[in-house]
C-alpha cells in the first residue's frame, strides 16, 4: 500500500494558538478564494516524500535517526506573513520561519541527502521554510486579504525544536488529514 508522506517539524502549541488567531482575521478578509488550513495542521516541511511504499517507511525512519541522533534541538524563529510567489499574485499565504543558528537548514539538507540516497528526488528549488496558512483557490477577490496582508504581522516568536517527524497526508474530500507515523528525537 501506498501512503502520502512527508517529513515535518511541528510548530509549538502556543504558537499554533497565535498564527490561528491571525489566520482568524484574514479570513474575514479573504472571502471564498481561500482554503484555509486547520491549527492542527501547522508545521514547517522538510522534504515531500509523495506516495511512499508503506515498508519503506520503517527504511526512512532508522535512515533518519542514525543520522540525526544526537543532532540536538536548536531554536526557529517565526516571525512575518507572506505569500509565494509574491502578494500581487498569492498562491499560498504563509508565516516565515528563520532561523540564526544555521541549524534548520543543516537540518533540511541532511533530510535531503539521506532521503535522495533511498531514490527521492532532490528538490531542484531553494528550500524557504514555512507554515502554510491558506491555499488561494480563486484569486478574483482576494484585494481585501492582499490589503489586510499589508496591515498586520506575525509578530517574533521563537520555539524550540527537538524532534523531525515523519507524516502522512489523507487526501479526504474535506481536505487532506495528517497524522503521525514516526517521531525522531534530535
Amino acid at each position: 500500500m501506498k501512503i502520502r508522506t512527508f517529513i515535518a517539524i511541528d510548530v509549538p502549541e502556543k504558537i499554533k494558538d497565535e498564527i490561528f488567531e491571525l489566520e482568524k482575521e484574514l479570513m474575514k478578509s479573504a472571502g471564498e478564494g481561500v482554503k484555509w488550513e486547520g491549527k492542527e495542521k501547522f508545521h514547517i516541511t522538510l522534504k515531500f516524500l509523495g506516495d511512499v511504499n508503506e515498508e519503506a517507511i520503517d527504511l526512512i525512519y532508522d535512515t533518519l535517526n542514525e543520522r540525526l541522533n544526537g543532532f540536538g534541538n536548536f531554536s526557529v524563529i517565526y516571525k512575518g506573513l507572506g505569500c509565494f510567489p509574491d502578494m500581487k499574485h498569492p498562491r499560498v499565504i504563509w508565516i516565515g520561519c528563520e532561523d540564526p543558528s544555521g541549524k534548520l537548514f543543516e537540518l533540511q539538507k541532511i533530510v535531503e541527502e539521506k532521503m535522495n540516497e533511498l531514490g527521492f528526488e532532490k528538490e531542484d528549488k531553494e528550500y524557504h521554510p514555512h507554515i502554510t496558512l491558506g491555499r488561494v483557490k480563486n484569486p478574483k477577490n482576494i484585494s481585501g486579504l492582499i490589503k489586510k496582508m499589508e496591515s498586520i504581522n506575525f509578530e517574533t516568536r521563537t520555539g524550540e525544536v527537538a524532534e523531525v517527524l515523519i507524516m502522512k497526508s489523507d487526501l479526504k474530500p474535506t481536505g487532506s488529514v495528517y497524522t503521525v507515523l514516526r517521531k525522531i528525537k534530535l
